[in-house]
């Protein structure tokens, strides 16, 4: 009788989570806080994707061969969140922090980039969120400042 009972309790549990796994929100990537108007802003894969996109091949010295990189560019995410003029501090899933100067964000780099080769990438992989710059395109992306600045696994960006 008892071994039934759990049988029946164990079922109706797995059904309970099954129905309510499609009714929970998207899992949060990347939260903006600081300096921005309205307070912290949190951002799905789905609002990333909302916003105007950027996709260009480049080598990275951490990846093998070029890369096809999409994603918003990190001026677009700060624009979205209504961020001040203030520097940012990235922050990465395993506590890698670095301090960029407001000056290094152009309206086309670098990128917050959650897909390569048009699909998203797992932490595995350094994603689901990569801050990624056109490191082929110009000489002044090839620099050990612009490297500290391409935090893979990032989570935040803290505006000053």
């Amino acid at each position: 009788m008892i071994r039934r009972e759990f049988i029946t309790l164990a079922g109706a549990t797995a059904g309970l989570a099954m129905v309510s796994l499609p009714l929970r929100a998207e899992t949060i990537l990347l939260t903006v806080s600081g300096a921005v108007e309205g307070g912290m802003q949190t951002y799905d894969d789905a609002a990333l994707l909302a916003l105007p996109q950027i996709e260009f091949e480049t080598e990275t010295i951490w990846t093998e061969g070029v890369q096809r990189f999409s994603g918003p560019s990190l001026a677009a995410v700060l624009e979205a969140a209504g961020a001040g003029p203030g520097d940012l501090t990235l922050r990465a899933i395993n506590d890698y922090t670095v301090d960029m100067p407001r000056a290094v964000v152009e309206a086309g780099a670098p990128i917050v980039a959650n897909r390569i080769g048009g699909e998203p990438f797992s932490r595995r992989d350094k994603g689901p969120l990569w801050i990624v710059f056109p490191y082929d395109a110009d000489p002044r992306f090839r620099s050990e400042s612009v490297y500290a600045y391409s935090v893979w696994q990032l989570t935040d960006i803290t505006v000053g």
